[in-house]
């Protein structure tokens, strides 16, 4: 299936065709599937709780947040605007959460970094991870200077999807303040830039100490190793809820002229969000373990992007993304009173796909937890060019824009 990652690899003679792929009227070659592990493992990466303490650092050190502080979406439209950064000069997706003490950590797809910072790594790295203390912007940069999530033991890249905080179980150390789970596309790459499979869903877990810098202290298959074109995404969008984190799947249809993808619903307890046995699916009528029974929440005809938003705002559940798919031109919010639906949509924000002017928009995302302006919601979108070469002398050109959106009322 096409990603929103791909677009940004090589110049993009793929975006003609990418409206035919996605109707299923035209298939490219994607690569030959490797033979890789058809069954989640326990642990994919070999960490070591505590073996990273003191080799990953933030750069800048950024001041403390202000209490109560407003940020507007002009606030940060500025503060990306004027980011310099070795390691982070663009990037795509943004998902992000709130820390405990007021700062955002913010997990990004493809990053582009300064020319020669690395030579013996390619310009572009699969994610990043910035963490931001009001427009004060921090990169999290580790021992080996490379990606925040590293590719796992198939060489498969690390693409993410959403970002959930959680508080630290009994388990944790005690200077622990934040539990941070991000859940990732696990992506095999071709030769060209649409030459790539969806292999399925990696969620790694963060932990936050007193220092603040967040450390990566596991990484899982959440889902099978499964190359169909048709499966569902888990993790596209994730929100927690009391004792519940709610995983939201997302799952191109290939029917002809259907853009959007439909959304499925599934939940893990909120302390095992890596264990794939604890996930219950949403079935139209009750959670249970049998994932062949789950149907979507959000059908395709009203469909979303591949990567969305979900978050409780205010007490109802709201969705956010491209309304009609990922080369749509209007971003729309879903809302209901459950997270199962039913999903009232309305749009709500231009959002043009830009495919025919070779500035393309893509991935809108909400950030319902930054403190903004009264009856408002903070919301992204990720930019970037059809010239990869221009990408890399303007980097500026593939940074997110912030817009705000009207905040959903309680029970809309």
């Amino acid at each position: 299936m096409i990603g929103h990652h791909g677009r940004v690899r090589r110049p993009l003679v793929l975006l003609p065709l990418v409206g035919l792929l996605l109707t299923g009227c035209l298939r490219l070659e994607a690569p030959e599937a490797d033979a890789v592990a058809g069954e989640p493992s326990a642990t994919l990466l070999p960490v070591s709780p505590g073996a990273s303490v003191g080799t990953e650092r933030l750069e800048p050190a950024c001041p403390d947040p202000e209490p109560g502080a407003v940020l507007t979406a002009d606030d940060y439209n500025e503060a990306f605007e004027e980011l310099d950064l070795p390691y982070w000069q663009s990037a795509d997706v943004g998902a992000s959460a709130m820390l405990s003490d007021g700062r955002v950590l913010w997990m990004w797809g493809d990053t582009i970094r300064e020319a020669e910072v690395e030579p013996e790594m390619p310009r572009m790295v699969d994610n990043s991870m910035l963490v931001t203390s009001g427009t004060c912007v921090s990169q999290v940069v580790n021992a080996e200077h490379g990606p925040a999530l590293p590719r796992d033991p198939n060489e498969l890249s690390i693409w993410p999807m959403s970002v959930v905080r959680t508080d630290p179980g009994p388990e944790a150390a005690a200077d622990v303040t934040d539990v941070v789970v991000v859940y990732c596309s696990r992506v095999q790459r071709g030769d060209r830039m649409w030459d790539f499979i969806v292999r399925g869903t990696t969620v790694a877990v963060y932990t936050v100490g007193a220092d603040g810098v967040p450390r990566l202290s596991e990484a899982a298959q959440l889902t099978p190793d499964d190359p169909n074109l048709g499966a569902i995404h888990w993790g596209a969008a994730a929100a927690l809820d009391g004792d519940w984190l709610y995983v939201y799947g997302s799952r191109n249809t290939g029917q002809a002229y259907t853009y959007g993808h439909e959304v499925y619903a599934a939940r893990l307890p909120a302390d095992r969000p890596t264990d794939p046995t604890a996930m219950q699916f949403w079935d139209g009528r009750s959670w249970q373990a049998d994932r062949s029974r789950v149907v979507p929440v959000i059908g395709a005809a009203e469909g979303v992007a591949q990567t969305l938003s979900v978050d409780r705002v205010d007490g109802t559940w709201v969705a956010y993304s491209k309304l009609g798919g990922d080369l749509a031109d209007e971003a729309a919010t879903w809302t209901s009173d459950s997270p199962t639906g039913p999903f009232v949509v309305q749009p709500v924000l231009p959002s043009p796909a830009g495919q025919d002017t070779g500035y393309i928009q893509y991935t809108p995302l909400a950030h319902p937890e930054i403190p903004t302006t009264p009856g408002r919601m903070v919301v992204s979108v990720s930019r970037n060019v059809d010239d990869y070469d221009l990408l890399l002398a303007r980097p500026q050109l593939g940074r997110p824009l912030f817009s705000e959106i009207p905040r959903p009322a309680a029970g809309a």
